[in-house]
């Protein structure tokens, strides 16, 4: 029996899904290190790698890999209004552009001095969208992630054709700064014919406690007054918003991701929010693989309880839990007690940094200890 155990063991059928550990490794790059882990020990072993990504930085390039999107580089504007060159994905057989904020308005376009979130823009973001709609675009699939603006939108919109103005009729820039002083909303004549399907891994309200300035603002750079204001100028905006389109998205979950860009776009366009690791799921023919897996791996750069909260390893967990698959966990930092883990489910998280280990060092290595990890879960592993 022994000997049959052993067989099937390096037999099995590994899936491989985590996220990318961000600021060390790709999702690419993390399947490849873990399946080489893998093999190391189970040299016979089926492994089906799945990059994974959720709604952040490298949606595009995911999406890419399972969709055969062609990559399109246009002339936009980064968070500041300078101008650059970005790209999106283009689905031409179904009309399709997949676009990520962080493209073109993200936070990681900007050095940590120039960090503004009072006048970012999301400007750069609405000019790929608004190539895409010359290309021929009936949907955008926007990834919210990564941006560096907290302005509901309203730069996108502007670069639509769409402009603002205070109560004297004035032209406002599409910023942060001008939400509290939007009276006048006039849309382009003609709106473009588009829907949207946004990429959201998380709940938030438009405004509030839990809303897009107060839960995220500070890591772009506003202080506590900023911050107030900016969640009175959401408040405001919302109102507007009702006013001119009869909708107030203001509470819907998830309306709060990337500055309250959902907002506008909801007011103004046929919009849906999806879960962007759903979305990555469902493109990646993992799903369909699941049933026939013996053991689930999945991960990203920090596993801590939001990664459980829509994020791509609280789904991975769920799914596998649902069909009564095994599902561990590595990860760059964890944040989670071993009780915490155990109790909802995992049956290993593995850290490439433990406690007391350099977190630079763990960074600059973190493929060759990925590996390691991933080898000492499976030959650790029993099932």
């Amino acid at each position: 029996m022994a000997g049959q155990h052993a067989v099937a063991l390096r037999c099995m059928t590994i899936l491989v899904a985590p996220d990318k550990f961000k600021g060390s490794l790709t999702t690419f790059e993390a399947c490849d290190a873990i399946a080489r882990g893998i093999r190391q020990v189970l040299p016979h072993a089926v492994i089906h790698t799945f990059p994974m990504a959720d709604g952040g930085d490298g949606f595009s390039a995911v999406m890419k890999h399972y969709l055969h999107t062609e990559t399109v580089r246009c002339d936009a504007a980064d968070a500041l209004g300078r101008p650059i060159t970005a790209d999106y994905e283009w689905q031409a057989s179904v009309g399709t552009a997949v676009i990520e904020v962080a493209s073109a308005s993200g936070l990681a376009r900007l050095r940590p001095h120039e960090n503004d979130v009072m006048h970012a823009s999301t400007y750069g973001t609405g000019l790929l969208i608004a190539d895409a709609i010359q290309r021929g675009a009936r949907t955008i699939v926007l990834g919210l992630g990564g941006s560096a603006s907290n302005d509901a939108g309203m730069g996108i919109l502007e670069a639509l054709g769409f402009c603002f103005t205070d109560h004297q009729g004035a032209a406002l820039p599409a910023c942060g700064a001008s939400l509290a002083r939007v009276a006048h909303i006039a849309p382009p004549p003609v709106l473009p014919s588009i829907s949207f399907t946004i990429a959201c891994d998380v709940t938030n309200p438009l405004y509030g406690p839990d809303g897009a300035a107060f839960v995220y603002a500070a890591q772009k750079g506003a202080d506590a007054h900023q911050i107030r204001l900016l969640d009175a100028g959401l408040r405001h905006y919302a109102q507007v918003l009702q006013i001119y389109t009869g909708k107030m998205p203001d509470q819907v979950p998830g309306t709060g991701a990337a500055g309250g860009i959902a907002a506008s776009l909801m007011a103004w366009f046929p919009t849906s929010l999806q879960s962007g690791a759903e979305l990555v799921l469902e493109a990646s023919g993992f799903l369909p693989l699941l049933p026939v897996a013996e053991l689930v791996i999945t991960g990203e750069g920090r596993l801590d309880q939001q990664s459980l909260q829509g994020k791509l390893p609280g789904k991975i967990q769920a799914l596998c839990k649902a069909h009564g698959i095994p599902v561990a966990a590595l990860c760059g930092q964890l944040g989670l007690e071993e009780r915490e883990w155990k109790r909802l489910g995992w049956k290993q998280v593995r850290t490439i940094c433990p406690e007391h280990a350099d977190p630079a060092f763990c960074m600059q290595q973190a493929a060759a200890l990925l590996e390691q990890e991933a080898a000492r879960l499976v030959e650790q592993w029993n099932p």
